[in-house]
């Protein structure tokens, strides 16, 4: 003899109404609580931070996988205005590695991701890029007061005088009471991000 169904025994399930509810309640807490653990300034700078490790790789390797030159440079803000607008990676020659940089004439990588507004050329630049609103880059000291590095053939950081190796430095980035500082390290331009002070 089988034992039929306990009729005392009911199994409770969620309606997709409450599930609805529970949802529509942790999104607008979610909303409420994220921005209040993190800023939007330290979500910028932390962006900006990434970015320029990053592309610094990307340069590196882009030098090595072409055996050519590449050159990480910081673009000045105009005449007058403290900081830089951002970076972009151009390619060198031994022959033209002392000359300035020059927007006009500089022959820049391909950025197969960059926008619409800069036809290909690797271009980053902080003042028209919504993930870095509010992030400044202060201040570039690389190479003993260069606003670039340079990557040989092999992918190693060489110095402008004579092709001797780099000897790094730092950049720092502000945000809103925040300050990070990326250091890039002599001849194999390794990158730490340190955070030297938040809010």
């Amino acid at each position: 003899m089988t034992a039929g169904p306990n009729p005392h025994h009911t199994s409770r399930a969620y309606t997709l109404v409450e599930m609805l509810v529970g949802i529509g309640i942790l999104s607008i807490a979610g909303m409420i609580l994220v921005p209040n653990l993190v800023d939007r300034g330290t979500f910028a700078i932390q962006a900006a931070a990434r970015a320029i490790v990053s592309d610094i790789v990307f340069a590196q390797s882009d030098a090595l996988a072409n055996q050519e030159y590449r050159r990480f440079q910081f673009i000045e803000t105009p005449e007058g205005e403290p900081g830089y607008l951002g970076y972009c990676i151009i390619r060198v020659s031994p022959e033209s590695f002392s000359f300035p940089y020059d927007p006009g004439s500089a022959d820049y990588v391909f950025d197969p991701l960059g926008s619409a507004g800069n036809e290909g050329r690797y271009l980053i630049d902080f003042s028209s890029d919504e993930r870095f609103e509010g992030v400044t880059i202060e201040s570039v000291d690389l190479d003993a007061g260069l606003d670039y590095t340079t990557f040989d053939e092999y992918g190693g950081s060489v110095s402008s005088s004579g092709g001797a190796p780099g000897i790094g430095g730092t950049i720092d980035l502000v945000s809103e009471g925040n300050r990070y500082r990326v250091t890039v390290s002599a001849f194999t331009a390794k990158t730490t991000v340190e955070v030297l002070s938040a809010p």
